[in-house]
């Protein structure tokens, strides 16, 4: 494209309403509803044609803060966040900043994930002290599916914090394996709950678990990845994502306020059986 120009632009979504971030033939994904986002206000004619890249393709259910993609456009750089958000549901771009025509959001310094534990019986000294044995380079082979992909991977740190009824456990590191933080989610809570022995637990351990499952993806969030770039929030984009989440989280409030009256009411009942 003529006087066409390469931007980054910065997204949020609710993973919970696509089947995943993948462009997926039949099904509604995070990045198709970009692409044809983009395609009808005119910012791209393909996707081919104007070089887009992603930076991370997160899984089914697996929403996201702050994730990246790029591409060359000609649309003007202060509009296009709200104009793409007029045209999509569950998705928001909230900045856009011009990069060098090299710029690739898959060359990302650090990425940072965050999953919510729901916590019940879990050792919470025990989940910490376990969490620290995934940190630092290992192989990583038996908590990710690798794919013919190199299984070492570097933790750059893992941080336990309560809050309300969760554990919030913080990953961060250049790179992750597909279903790599829910696998080892899964571990520590299993262990830390007394469902599994300690001993077996961590990439470098002698012995290893009969079976590493995987903890729900609906409680996994991309809370934001450093490529280098700093993300100013687009104002007007602002705007009109805050009128919908308000409208989001006053629905949300009315459904868990029934949920926990209706809690109540039974948990006695419960109980007492």
């Amino acid at each position: 494209m003529e006087n066409d120009v390469r931007i980054a632009l910065k997204l949020a979504y609710d993973g919970s309403k696509f089947f995943g971030f993948q462009r997926q033939p039949g099904k509604e994904t995070v990045e198709g509803t970009l692409i044809t986002a983009l395609s009808k206000i005119g910012a791209i004619t393909s996707s081919r044609e104007c070089g887009y890249r992603s930076s991370s393709r997160t899984d089914r259910g697996v929403s996201a803060l702050g994730n990246i993609v790029s591409l060359r456009t000609c649309f003007p750089v202060s509009s296009i966040c709200a104009a793409l958000n007029s045209e999509m549901e569950d998705v928001w771009a909230f900045s856009a900043v011009e990069v060098d025509g090299d710029f690739n959001p898959r060359g990302a310094k650090q990425r940072w994930y965050r999953y919510y534990l729901a916590r019940a019986d879990q050792d919470e000294d025990m989940l910490r002290e376990l969490s620290q044995r995934f940190v630092g380079v290992h192989d990583f082979s038996s908590y990710a599916r690798v794919d013919k992909r190199n299984p070492m991977r570097k933790i750059d740190s893992i941080t336990v914090k309560r809050t309300g009824i969760f554990f919030e456990i913080d990953f961060r590191a250049e790179s992750f394996l597909w279903n790599m933080v829910r696998r080892i989610v899964w571990v520590l809570d299993e262990a830390s709950s007394g469902r599994l022995d300690p001993q077996t637990v961590g990439p470098d351990s002698a012995r290893k678990p009969a079976r590493v499952g995987l903890a729900l993806p609906d409680y996994l969030i991309l809370v934001d990845i450093d490529c280098g770039l700093r993300f100013p929030v687009d104002g007007r984009a602002a705007i009109g994502i805050s009128r919908r989440l308000e409208r989001h989280v006053r629905a949300s409030a009315v459904r868990l306020a029934f949920s926990q009256a209706l809690l109540g009411t039974v948990s006695g009942a419960a109980k007492q059986r």
